[in-house]
């Protein structure tokens, strides 16, 4: 089996492939430790194994290992697991690696992991022209023509990042939960907020979709993907696809293109 590791600003999210499939058997999802040992990290890691090993009825051997990283100072415990569970290097995805797409950025380097993952699942899962949107700890907006050329994006901040911010800068506004309210003109402090918030980001995607067509004078595929897709993609006033495993299907197919053989 392959254990695929899309590590974010706060989660990392672990997934259990079978060799010859890009969507994972089993999923866990934990807090990124920019802390952790690499004693700690594989603890955890062997227990979700222990616990998907019991839930399966079976004892699959570890032989490959990919990840994706947003926070380098992780890096190298991911790569001491590797060594540990399976005795091969991992497949760190960068732009340096074989990829499907061609990145089209001024600094390749640059560009998150995540996102190189979320194109490479977008083309091959789909092949059309994508605009990627990704609602996590920060919201990001990729453009991929049916080409393969990622042609660059937008980052903003996360819907949770902002909500937190703004109830621990001001004394009087209240913390609420990112949802529909039931009216949008609201009547009290805290339903004022959501309401805020939840129109605020749908009309935030909305207008950044509609101007994207409108640069590049054609329809794209809106594709959907992060912790917020869901409510989002129900609720945009435009057609899209809400792909909960983008990014662990990237991190599948770009192992295929790189592993060891």
């Amino acid at each position: 089996m392959i254990l695929g590791f899309d590590i974010g600003n706060t989660d990392t999210v672990m997934g259990i492939f079978d060799e010859d499939e890009v969507v994972p058997r089993k999923s866990y999802r934990y807090k990124s430790n920019r802390e952790e040992t690499a004693d700690g990290l594989h603890a955890k890691v062997h227990s979700f194994l222990r616990i998907f090993s019991e839930e399966a009825g079976l004892e699959s051997e570890v032989s490959g290992i990919v990840f994706s990283s947003v926070v380098p100072e992780v890096n190298e415990r991911y790569e001491i697991l590797s060594d540990t569970l399976c005795k091969r290097e991992p497949v760190e995805i960068s732009a340096l690696v074989n990829l499907s797409i061609q990145i089209k950025y001024d600094i390749p380097s640059q560009l998150g992991a995540d996102r190189i993952a979320n194109a490479e699942a977008s083309l091959r899962e789909y092949g059309r022209d994508c605009i990627i949107v990704d609602l996590g700890t920060a919201t990001t907006f990729c453009v991929l023509h049916e080409s393969g050329i990622y042609d660059g994006g937008l980052i903003g901040p996360g819907i949770q990042v902002a909500m937190d911010a703004l109830s621990e800068r001001t004394s009087r506004l209240l913390k609420v939960e990112f949802a529909k309210p039931e009216r949008m003109i609201a009547r009290n402090t805290a339903e004022a907020i959501a309401s805020g918030f939840f129109y605020g980001w749908l009309s935030m995607v909305e207008g950044i979709i509609t101007r994207i067509e409108k640069q590049y004078e054609k329809d794209f595929l809106k594709i959907l993907t992060g912790g917020f897709s869901e409510i989002i993609g129900r609720n945009i006033e435009c057609e899209n696809v809400i792909e909960r495993d983008l990014t662990m299907k990237g991190l599948k197919y770009i192992y295929d293109l790189n592993k060891l053989k």
